[in-house]
């Protein structure tokens, strides 16, 4: 399975297994975070209504609903099974609650919840991997406003695994981008009395039509190892897919027309080490993308950010700290919000907000200044017990700024977290 479809929260399966064309200047200081003095904002931690799960994604409903999607883990023997959960705050301060609907329809399926997308509240998507219960097809969930349904994709012809990793919920149909794992070659072991399997992965791109999900071609890539986390529409001719290409270490754009795809060189972005992990789409039709820059000095990771303004992909600086960006939601005024985790000896959640700058001139140029939204870490019940916070989902709303993720400590189940971000922009 890919790398990213761990990276994507790391916390999902790995940790839980233990119980641009803007010339830049040098990275900005980590002193670059601190935004202009203003109303003060506040962080209120919010409980979830499960515990032993990860939280990865969450949506903003409308009328001030929101819904926290993720899973539960458990071993069944030698059998490790996922459950999908959902929950929902029916309004801003409010507690949220389970939706046992979403978690009784998927029945037998065992699947993570890899996200959760939303086209208002008659129009719900949640996405995930293979399961067996699916004769081997892709768990992905559909609510219409009054009931859940199980609706398969279809996976490649030999593929061994597959999952979707991202849903773009849209008038027009919904989008789901993934990867799968392909049989090349099998031969007999008579020495081990086995076949010897090879593979390949590669990314797959599929489109709800109203009645089943559809394959969408889409180019060949050189290697044999690539992979989409992500998908986003700004129309039905101008839909964009983002994640990583193996051959060349590097993050992976692809772009659809309306007819096909075909993959995006954007200097700057894709012509360096690391991936793209999450991509948004402004009011205005601008996409951003977020992921991790990998140095080949010295092997740090750095957050990358990038922004396509109609032109083209443009780089945009970012603080100078180690860390690694999940998601991202667009905010009024042009800035965006993004989440993640910071790396080094201690891994903690991260939030911070871009703002562009005031004047026109620079706003078109992507100029802009960065806040570090001061994330409170989830309370540990033993300090004495190394763990990791990583947030992985985050969307604005009625209610502020509400970021989902997981806590995880060695020899203990994960833990989700809600907090939301009160008192303005």
């Amino acid at each position: 399975m890919p790398k990213s479809s761990r990276r994507r929260s790391l916390l999902r399966a790995a940790v839980a297994t233990a119980a641009l064309s803007v010339t830049l200047s040098t990275p900005l200081p980590a002193s670059a975070l601190n935004g202009t003095a203003g109303p003060a904002r506040t962080w209120t931690s919010e409980a979830a209504p499960f515990g032993d799960a990860n939280l990865v994604d969450v949506v903003n409903m409308g009328r001030g609903r929101t819904w926290a999607a993720g899973f539960t883990l458990r071993y069944e023997g030698k059998v490790t099974r996922f459950q999908p959960v959902l929950a929902e705050r029916s309004e801003p301060g409010g507690a949220w609650t389970p939706v046992p609907s979403a978690t009784a329809a998927a029945g037998a399926v065992s699947s993570r919840v890899n996200a959760v997308d939303a086209n208002g509240a008659r129009d719900v998507w949640l996405v995930g991997d293979d399961a067996t219960a699916l004769d081997g097809r892709i768990y992905t969930q559909h609510f219409d406003g009054t009931r859940w349904q199980v609706v398969p994709a279809d996976v490649p012809e030999k593929a061994e695994a597959a999952s979707l990793l991202d849903v773009d919920a849209r008038p027009g149909g919904a989008w789901g981008a993934g990867y799968a794992q392909i049989e090349v070659s099998r031969t007999w072991n008579e020495v081990k009395g086995g076949w010897i399997i090879e593979s390949r992965t590669a990314g797959i791109v599929r489109h709800f039509d109203g009645t089943a999900w559809r394959d969408v071609p889409l180019p060949e890539l050189a290697g044999d190892y690539w992979y989409l986390n992500t998908v986003r529409a700004v129309s039905d001719d101008d839909v964009w897919a983002a994640g990583y290409d193996g051959a060349g270490g590097r993050p992976l754009l692809m772009h659809y027309d309306g007819s096909s795809w075909e993959q995006v060189d954007a200097p700057g972005v894709t012509d360096l080490p690391g991936q793209a992990q999450n991509l948004a789409v402004t009011e205005e039709g601008e996409v951003w993308l977020v992921g991790e820059d990998w140095s080949p000095e010295d092997g740090s990771t750095r957050a990358l950010v990038a922004r396509h303004d109609g032109e083209g992909w443009h780089k945009v600086a970012v603080p100078d700290v180690p860390a690694r960006l999940f998601g991202l939601t667009a905010r009024p005024g042009g800035g965006i919000a993004v989440v993640g985790q910071t790396l080094g000896a201690q891994r903690d959640a991260l939030a911070w907000a871009w703002t562009p700058a005031s004047d026109a001139t620079g706003t078109a140029a992507g100029q802009g200044r960065w806040k570090d939204l001061d994330l409170p870490q989830p309370a540990v019940t033993d300090s004495s017990v190394p763990g990791e916070n990583s947030a992985s989902g985050v969307v604005g709303g009625r209610a502020g700024l509400t970021v989902v993720g997981t806590s995880a400590a060695a020899d203990a189940w994960p833990q989700p977290f809600v907090s939301v971000r009160t008192g303005g922009r």
